[in-house]
């Protein structure tokens, strides 16, 4: 691994934890509103791009599958605001 690797490696690493500690004290603190709910979905898509991206080395290529595991997320991420947003207005 080069120096550059490593400290690409170290960067994506620390954004990672930010956002995983940043979308637990959100969503700790929310209280079940859904403007804090969106946020903690839309870093959970963040957290999930880096590692689709970075840690599984799709960052560069151009396959199909790139997009696939991109949408994958987007996807389940999307049903889940669309299910608090139910149950916001709903329930």
């Amino acid at each position: 691994m080069t120096r550059q690797a490593r400290e690409q490696f170290i960067a994506t690493l620390a954004m990672l934890l930010t956002l995983a500690v940043g979308g637990a004290l959100v969503g700790g603190l929310s209280g079940g509103l859904l403007v804090p709910i969106a946020a903690v979905l839309a870093m959970a898509y963040a957290k999930g791009r880096f590692v689709i991206l970075d840690f599984m080395e799709l960052r560069t290529s151009r396959s199909a599958l790139r997009p696939a595991l991109l949408a994958w997320p987007a996807l389940l991420l999307s049903l889940a605001l669309a299910r608090s947003i139910f149950v916001a207005f709903i329930g």
